[in-house]
């Protein structure tokens, strides 16, 4: 009786443990879902209270309506230079065919969104195929992957709404699953979106080669190899001479952000970002977000030392404090380090000898913790939430925004503008108002809201003394037309 009562509970045991395994797995899948309802959600309560900014969704909206229009990679906001002098982002073209069909700036917050979510199916792949053929694989990788997509880290890149880094992470992670599951046709497509989402993505071009060729299959290395070379080569060529062609003696942030080191009068702005605690929070918060297992892997670790470097280095001050989506290239590199310091861990004979697998989901805590204490997106305690509980405003701004012609030159306050963006010409509010343009005032715009109604006094004043005429003004919005108009 007792023998047939053990082998009843071992059946029982053998039949539960697919159906826990299966959930283990599709659960980064409904992360991803949870995900991405939630940061369209916060993003499109920021654009539709006219609450969210024109850099750089507005701008990104107006460069997808040139592209999809015909007017190719021209943007008013770079004062008409051809933007691919300025950022390598091939990967808006794609993103350009949909608005052709749907001009909308909820398009590319739609792929934004959908980027960061899928960071957690991806991180699941990327970590299953790491620890392969190590007991307690599958729960570890559902315990670091689940919560990828609610990091702070992640948050930070949400809040500052669309850059197409937002789509590199999860691509890099499902090109390193790609060349450890010996499917080489994919990881180079996988590879060459990586590449086209920005130019500082060489890095994790180069990154995902250098996985690949250290632990990938026999026949994958040379793939590896090969990954390696073209992001040299996509740096070389695409970065360092065709970007230089294009732009010619134009804007550039990769320069503007670090002249002050051939400037001596200039600040010192390494020493300025590593002396402030900004960046080093948001490197602790990225190392607990994954409980510490790069610590494992040291030498793996110090693929975060570049990335980070050249951020510190810059005069951007949310570059260097490693806020909104300048975090996102050093995520990678820690993620990496992570896989393999779960693959040391694991492997480990104490571990084997005592590890219940349901109890490596622990190592979900931590991430779950920094993101609810440090995150900018709501419920975080570090969200602000007066920007996500304004009232909708867009429907107001459309109808006072009517009477402006659609190819009409518009200058508008920050958040009017990204409504405004589909059009040739258009810009945020500068100090002085040209004469040929539409001008949209927001009394409630998000950027003044500590002096809302002083911040705009000023410019009314003038717009009344230069004998525009006041079009329309509904008590929140002023449409103003040219001088003379």
């Amino acid at each position: 009786m007792t023998v047939r009562a053990l082998d009843l509970g071992s059946s029982q045991r053998a039949r539960a443990r697919p159906l826990v395994w299966w959930i283990a797995c599709t659960a980064p899948l409904v992360s991803a879902a949870v995900a991405f309802i939630w940061i369209l959600n916060t993003q499109l309560l920021r654009l539709y209270s006219v609450s969210a900014p024109s850099w750089d969704l507005g701008q990104t909206q107006q460069l997808l309506w040139s592209l999809a229009n015909g007017y190719g990679w021209t943007s008013s906001f770079e004062y008409g230079h051809n933007f691919l002098g300025i950022h390598l982002e091939p990967i808006l073209l794609p993103i350009a065919a949909v608005e052709r069909i749907w001009p909308s700036p909820v398009v590319p917050l739609v792929f934004a969104a959908a980027g960061l979510a899928a960071t957690a199916p991806a991180a699941f792949l990327m970590f299953r195929a790491l620890l392969q053929g190590l007991r307690g694989r599958v729960w570890l990788a559902a315990a670091l992957a689940i919560p990828m997509p609610f990091w702070a880290a992640t948050q930070q890149a949400a809040s500052s709404q669309f850059h197409p880094e937002n789509l590199a992470l999860a691509l890099a992670m499902l090109a390193v699953w790609a060349g450890l599951r010996a499917k080489p046709w994919l990881l180079w497509t996988l590879a060459v979106l990586v590449l086209s989402c920005k130019e500082d993505q060489t890095y994790t071009a180069f990154v995902i080669g250098l996985v690949v060729w250290h632990a990938g299959p026999q026949a994958m290395r040379p793939h590896g190899r090969r990954v390696m070379i073209l992001a040299v080569a996509w740096l070389v060529v695409g970065v360092g001479m065709f970007q230089e062609l294009i732009r010619g003696t134009g804007y550039s942030p990769d320069v503007a952000y670090y002249w002050w080191i051939f400037n001596p009068a200039e600040q010192n702005f390494f020493l300025h970002n590593v002396a402030r605690p900004d960046a080093w929070l948001v490197l602790s918060g990225l190392l607990l977000s994954v409980a510490g297992l790069p610590m494992l892997a040291p030498r793996w670790l110090l693929l975060v030392v570049p990335p980070l470097i050249a951020n510190l280095m810059s005069s951007h001050d949310a570059q260097g404090r490693l806020q909104q989506h300048y975090v996102m290239v050093l995520m990678f590199p820690v993620i990496v380090a992570a896989a393999f310091g779960a693959r040391r861990l694991l492997a480990m004979p104490s571990v084997q000898a005592r590890l219940r697998p349901v109890a490596l989901l622990a190592a979900a805590a931590p991430a779950l913790a920094v993101g609810l204490v440090a995150g900018q997106l709501p419920p975080a305690f570090a969200a602000d939430d007066w920007l996500f509980t304004r009232p909708p405003a867009t429907n107001r701004l459309v109808a006072a925004t009517s009477v402006i012609p659609p190819d009409a030159p518009v200058y508008a306050d920050d958040g009017a503008a990204v409504w405004l963006a589909d059009r040739r010409l258009v810009q945020v509010l500068p100090t002085q108002l040209p004469a040929d343009r539409y001008i949209v005032i927001d009394r409630e715009d998000w950027k003044h809201r500590l002096q809302a109604s002083l911040a705009r006094a000023d410019e009314i004043a003038l717009l009344r003394a230069s004998g525009r005429r006041l079009l329309v003004d509904d008590g929140r919005f002023q449409v103003w037309s040219p001088d003379g108009g």
